[in-house]
């Protein structure tokens, strides 16, 4: 099960925090809530990953892809930072 909360923090910023087990039947769900809510304009997303408990594969390589473009995840678990890293490293020698 995973939760997915946004919060506005301001009409630039918007914090999207999951809790639970992030994987793969959910990430439509994760994508979605991190579009713009503002009417378009372009917001500073950031992920909140604290909660999170458990990440599957194809989570994994969804959080690679969201971290190379305009979404900033805090607060990653480490052992998912390393996987995240070492996809990013995998990709970049192919």
């Amino acid at each position: 099960m995973l939760k997915i909360t946004q919060d506005l923090e301001n009409s630039t910023r918007m914090r999207v925090c999951l809790y639970g087990r992030l994987t793969s039947e959910y990430i439509v769900e994760v994508e979605n809530a991190l579009l713009p809510k503002n009417g378009g304009k372009k917001n500073r997303v950031t992920l909140d990953l604290s909660k999170v408990i458990f990440v599957d594969r194809q989570a994994m390589a969804f959080l690679s892809r969201v971290k190379s473009k305009r979404v900033t995840i805090e607060n990653t678990p480490s052992y998912v930072m390393r996987w995240i890293e070492q996809e990013a490293q995998s990709n970049s020698s192919s």
